[in-house]
């Protein structure tokens, strides 16, 4: 695991190198991706009844950023292979996760009520109601980011922007080296 540069006497270990300060946490966004979800709010007039003249109707839409992440704190030496022959670092990552979404405050849209014949004002909200509005909106960004074909973009890029991120550290310590990046 370590190289010896006979020119200059120094010793380096590619696993020392990379693995470097474990108290920092080191988490690299590899895909973002945007989404919008909405919701019909309805008020009736008697709430036993049904039908269109009765209801009041509102449009809530919000829109956020879902960050996928590799979690590049779970490397232990285990995960980086050095191979000698072949002159090549590989590093084993995990799969990219969806691990936040951003809602932006501006960017939520409330419409205007839509009225019935007998239904007129604003529809009165607690804040019991905003809340389950928006823990459902937000339930609903996240199944809409969270698909296996998000989460295959997100490891395709994780697995490029892994080596991007490690090889000018394995080259600068021997440019014969190159990094091949796998999942675990």
């Amino acid at each position: 695991d370590t190289i010896y540069l006979n020119a200059s006497g120094v010793e380096v270990n590619f696993k020392e190198v990379i693995l470097s300060d474990h108290k920092e946490t080191r988490k690299l966004i590899v895909s973002t991706q945007e989404g919008k979800v909405s919701t019909e709010l309805t008020d009736r007039f008697i709430k036993q009844l049904d039908f269109s003249f009765l209801k009041k109707t509102q449009t809530v839409s919000y829109t956020g950023t879902g960050y996928f992440v590799v979690d590049l704190d779970n490397l232990t030496a285990a995960n980086i292979i050095e191979d000698k022959e072949k002159q090549t670092i590989t590093i084993k990552i995990d799969h990219a996760y969806l691990q936040a979404i951003d809602i932006n405050p501006n960017n939520i849209i409330i419409d205007d009520v839509k009225e019935g014949l007998l239904a007129r004002g604003d529809i009165e909200l607690t804040v019991a109601d905003y809340n389950a509005i928006e823990k459902d909106l937000r339930t609903r960004l996240e199944k809409k980011f969270d698909t296996a074909s998000n989460g295959q973009k997100a490891d395709d890029l994780a697995l490029k922007m892994v080596k991007e991120v490690y090889e000018p550290i394995v080259k600068a310590i021997d440019r014969r080296y190159s990094v091949v990046v796998e999942f675990k």
